[in-house]
């Protein structure tokens, strides 16, 4: 009898043990300290929390449409612009935005995304998370498109379509020691050398 209840008792915990989980709770407990601090710090501070690759020109309503952006549509929750805000993957950094799409076509999207983008999105569109930007009212609508076609890229960047104009000594070195012979015999075109790809890297994209 007094064998059986000897075990089932609980073993008592390790010291080990216990270390263990004191520093995860204080782990714990610091990240979600640091996070809130710079969740904070996001949404209080009107400069952006990393390097900008994006060009831009804000009209008072685009400026108004990024207030909107950014402090009232809880659109950061999702997406960044201006390289603030939370990237959730492909299609949520909107940097650039406005060199990929027209004014149009963003305000089109807002108010009925999955027949402009004509197919299923991850959040927009009936019973999804983001569902309720498209009942806000047209001139918010068309405040935060004026914002995001203000988002041109700079040239060479991740999410621009035209090659930095510059030259650079490094990869011209590079391409002329280890590129395929085919490169070097004009089989392909340098796309710096072309005059309108130079015109574009200084001037807005034609929107579609």
């Amino acid at each position: 009898m007094s064998s059986q209840s000897t075990s089932n008792q609980k073993s008592p915990v390790k010291s080990g043990e216990r270390v263990i989980f004191i520093v995860t709770t204080i782990f714990i407990i610091l990240a979600v300290i640091a996070f809130g601090g710079m969740e904070y710090v996001r949404h209080h501070s009107a400069k952006p929390m990393f390097s900008i690759t994006t060009n831009y020109q804000f009209s008072p309503e685009a400026k108004r449409g990024m207030d909107l952006f950014f402090r009232k549509g809880s659109c950061t929750d999702c997406h960044r612009a201006l390289n603030s805000g939370t990237n959730m993957g492909p299609g949520t950094d909107l940097d650039g935005e406005g060199t990929k799409r027209g004014m149009a076509w963003i305000y089109n999207f807002l108010r009925r995304p999955e027949q402009t983008y004509n197919g299923q999105t991850l959040d927009h569109g009936p019973g999804k998370a983001a569902a309720f930007v498209s009942d806000w009212k047209a001139k918010d609508l068309h405040a935060i498109a004026a914002f995001l076609t203000a988002l041109q890229a700079k040239s060479g960047s991740s999410v621009s379509p035209v090659p930095p104009s510059e030259r650079s000594p490094f990869v011209d070195s590079m391409v002329k020691k280890f590129a395929p012979e085919s490169w070097k015999t004009g089989k392909y075109k340098d796309m710096r050398d072309d005059s309108r790809v130079s015109r574009k890297s200084d001037q807005p994209q034609e929107k579609q």
